[in-house]
């Protein structure tokens, strides 16, 4: 509710992706024993979301959760070895969401403070 509209897309498309998520999984019962396409496909989108956000945005914010999305979907492309064990990429493809709400809700209070401090933060790129 603080942010400007780069928060506010990007929230929208974090709210999204979790919206969309539980029913992407392709391998049912026998999770992450090979690659998630359903869910590479959700988190790949996700990533590009950000990106075009981080590339329009004057915020700093959408660079790291574009950073982190972009290791997201490398752990998915990690499961082309054979020797990734499934445990491990489930703990490797989950542990990498736990910072993005953080950071946009940092970058949110950023902005929050930037406008009391100034009265206005410019939101896009011209």
């Amino acid at each position: 509710m603080r942010g400007g509209a780069p928060e506010r897309w990007g929230a929208a498309a974090l709210v999204a992706a979790v919206i969309i998520t539980p029913f992407a999984p392709s391998s049912g019962s026998f999770r992450f024993q090979n690659i998630e396409w359903g869910v590479l496909a959700v988190d790949t989108t996700l990533m590009v979301a950000i990106a075009i956000i981080a590339v329009r945005a004057q915020r700093f914010w959408p660079m790291w959760m574009a950073a982190i999305l972009m290791d997201t979907v490398l752990t998915h492309l990690l499961k082309l070895s054979p020797k990734l064990l499934p445990w491990s990429y489930g703990i490797m493809s989950a542990s990498w969401s736990y910072p993005i709400p953080i950071i946009l809700a940092v970058g949110a209070w950023r902005h929050h403070m930037r406008k009391q401090r100034y009265g206005d933060d410019p939101a896009w790129n011209q």
